[in-house]
């Protein structure tokens, strides 16, 4: 009689009486047998993809073992010069550790030969944990072990949406470094978690420089203020956003009498700059709208009491 051999991991069923003549009988096919089981708990394949290109079936001897690394080693990165496909016979079904440690601006393909079922795109420089039913190739889950979860793969519709448990996340769990500061909201900074403190806490006054010309960083802050002890001119900010709105307080020191002038940036009803109070230690606020970086949109009430 002739052995068969099983679907996923072809080990030897030998038949009756088929290594009867051979003086160590079963011996061979069943430590054979149970080096592919061992093998595929912990068995490290390597495909080095430099040069080749199109599609590749992968020899039982390499589907056999539970990690699959396209690579010249685990730590050994090659360079893809063109798209490659590797499969695993149609009906072979299991779980594989795949890592892509290549570089070049090519893709590697993961797929059943018989082309039926779903393959996957194995990301440059990711693990993954996947699987075969023995038609369709799916993630099992995303990203094991790389430094972050691409896009693609969160897109891939294998991937289920809960991925992260309700509640698993809290506040004290988010790294410190991605949330933002009050600096880094003024100055629209990008990328950055919100704390809900943070907005309150931006809308301080800052307090400008009193000179014959204000300088205004619109980067620093929404709200600023100033005492002046002269007239004055409001110069034109840098880092306007658009959208942005808040409000001058100008106060007149305890002499008073001054005027403030605007930088051409500032537009007013009528096309006419307004007056502030000139009484001393008076208060005047300015509250401004950024249409454009060169269109500041001011109203004054004047002599705030």
């Amino acid at each position: 009689m002739t052995s068969t051999y099983t679907t996923n991991k072809s080990i030897e069923k030998p038949a009756y009486n088929d290594y009867a003549s051979n003086p160590t009988g079963w011996s061979g096919p069943i430590n054979t047998d149970w080096d592919i089981i061992d093998a595929a708990f912990g068995g490290v394949t390597v495909k080095n993809p430099t040069g080749v290109s199109g599609t590749v079936a992968l020899t039982a001897s390499e589907y056999q073992k539970l990690i699959i690394v396209f690579g010249t080693s685990i730590t050994g990165q090659a360079t893809l010069t063109a798209n490659i496909t590797y499969t695993i016979p149609a009906g072979v079904g299991g779980n594989w550790i795949v890592y892509n440690n290549t570089t070049g601006a090519f893709t590697i393909t993961f797929a059943q030969a018989s082309g039926g079922g779903t393959s996957i795109n194995l990301t440059q420089g990711t693990r993954l944990l996947i699987f075969s039913d023995g038609t369709n190739v799916n993630y099992v889950a995303p990203n094991l072990g790389a430094s972050s979860v691409t896009t693609t793969m969160l897109q891939d519709s294998s991937v289920t949406t809960a991925k992260i448990n309700d509640g698993a996340v809290t506040y004290a769990k988010v790294d410190t470094g991605s949330i933002a500061t009050v600096a880094q909201f003024r100055s629209a900074a990008a990328s950055e978690l919100l704390n809900a403190n943070v907005p309150w806490d931006a809308a301080a006054f800052v307090s400008l420089t009193d000179g014959t010309s204000i300088a205004v960083d619109m980067a620093t802050g929404f709200n600023f203020q100033v005492t002046i002890a002269g007239s004055r001119t409001l110069a034109n900010p840098t880092n306007p956003k658009v959208g942005q709105s808040g409000v001058f307080i100008v106060t007149q020191n305890a002499t008073g009498g001054y005027t403030l002038a605007f930088g051409s940036s500032y537009k007013f009803a009528n096309g006419a700059a307004p007056s502030i109070s000139t009484t001393a230690n008076s208060v005047n606020m300015l509250f401004y709208y950024v249409y454009t970086s060169s269109f500041i949109l001011v109203n004054v009430i004047r002599g705030v009491a």
